[in-house]
């Protein structure tokens, strides 16, 4: 398993993060979002909260991921169970070597950072992943790849010398899963697509 990045620090509550004591400036997940419509801002919040809502759903089912992945029995919630039960039966993680999960990591020259879900070695190529979870087997069939936040964790990751090959998208819903593989190739060009537009919006200092 790779080791932390020493002195990367993740405030949960706040969403920041601090490197060697000071705090960064951004966060992928707000930089990529910095242009969305008040309407799809409006309807995100609407569904977070609540014992059914997406917040609780995916903290739920990415902290049996983490757990499981590091070789544990995590128990599984019962109201999460279909989700639980459906990457259970995913094959994608069989017979493949466990790099990191739930990793941080950096770009002190951007002042940015974030978290990926999984790291791992398969079939010879090193791949990098993001667990997406959605409320239905139908929001599973429409749910696009996370293909520039993919980037961003892998142009950070290789500033430690690690250079993934392929990005993954894992979206799971009741009963049923979808993997979506990428070129980190394809993943790099939207990262700096998307960080190019956030910039041009930040002030001039």
């Amino acid at each position: 398993m790779l080791e932390p990045i020493a002195e990367l620090e993740f405030y949960k509550k706040q969403h920041r993060y601090r490197l060697r004591n000071q705090w960064l400036a951004h966060n992928v997940s707000d930089v990529l979002a910095f242009d969305m419509t008040p309407f799809k801002q409006a309807m995100i919040d609407k569904y977070k909260d609540g014992p059914d809502g997406w917040a609780i759903r995916g903290e739920s089912i990415h902290d049996w991921l983490d757990q499981h992945l590091k070789g544990e029995k995590p128990l599984v919630p019962e109201k999460w169970a279909p989700w639980i039960d459906a990457l259970l039966d995913e094959q994608f993680f069989d017979d493949a070597e466990i790099l990191a999960t739930e990793y941080r990591v950096v770009d002190p020259g951007r002042s940015c950072a974030g978290s990926f879900d999984f790291l791992l070695k398969k079939d010879g190529y090193i791949q990098i992943g993001d667990l997406k979870t959605v409320s239905s087997k139908k929001a599973v069939a429409t749910r696009k790849p996370a293909t520039a936040q993919l980037g961003a964790y892998a142009s950070m990751l290789s500033r430690q010398g690690i250079y993934p090959d392929i990005g993954i998208t894992l979206v799971v819903g009741p009963e049923k899963v979808k993997l979506i593989e990428q070129s980190v190739g394809t993943c790099l060009e939207a990262w700096e697509e998307a960080w190019d537009k956030f910039q041009v919006t930040q002030p001039n200092f």
